[in-house]
């Protein structure tokens, strides 16, 4: 069954269009998606986020809302799927956004299924040849996802959370203990 079929695909807003400055006093104040903000293990780096103003209130087609999935439209194409957490967030045009139709699919489930290693390879070979390859939403389209029961959509995304989980907290002992490592290190230089 091709994405099309169960979802609706559109890019993200284009900055210039709606941007203004922040002493502009009719500005609207947004916190917006970044490229870094997208982990490339899949989840959303909200330390990555930007501010973005705008001269006008945006509508909600450009904004997250739970059970989107935003993907990455250069490379690496990073697909999240996002959370109630994260709603209200401006999606810029270097994204799409994928929002599914029917019940038949798990949004967690599309965006794993996108960022798996078959999709990745397609995404690739589809990636327009410039100075940045990037796909386009036609792709996104097109891409074919096998229909899974709804069961076992959950378990493979309970599965990943965990794992996701697990990366993410050995990401921060790591930070953690680097930054003891430096500490430890000053301290014996200052001292020594």
């Amino acid at each position: 069954m091709k994405l099309i079929y169960i979802s609706e695909v559109q890019t993200g807003l284009v900055l210039v269009r709606k941007r203004a400055y922040a002493k502009d006093k009719d500005a609207h104040k947004y916190t917006m998606l970044t490229l870094k903000s997208f982990d490339p293990k899949g989840w959303l780096n909200e330390s990555e986020l930007d501010v973005f103003f705008s001269k006008e209130k945006l509508e909600n087609k450009y904004l997250t809302n739970k059970g989107d999935i935003i993907i990455r439209l250069t490379n690496p194409y990073t697909a999240i799927c996002i959370n109630d957490k994260q709603e209200g967030l401006v999606i810029p045009s270097n994204f799409a956004i994928i929002r599914l139709k029917g019940q038949k699919f798990i949004p967690e489930f599309v965006a794993l299924f996108l960022n798996s290693e078959i999709i990745e390879k397609k995404f690739f070979k589809s990636s327009i040849s410039t100075t940045i390859p990037l796909i386009k939403t036609k792709h996104l389209r097109d891409i074919d996802i096998s229909e899974k029961p709804l069961a076992l959509q959950k378990k493979i995304v309970e599965l990943n959370q965990l794992q996701v989980k697990e990366k993410m907290l050995l990401s921060r002992l790591m930070k953690e203990k680097e930054k003891l490592a430096k500490a430890s290190i000053n301290k014996i230089i200052i001292e020594g």
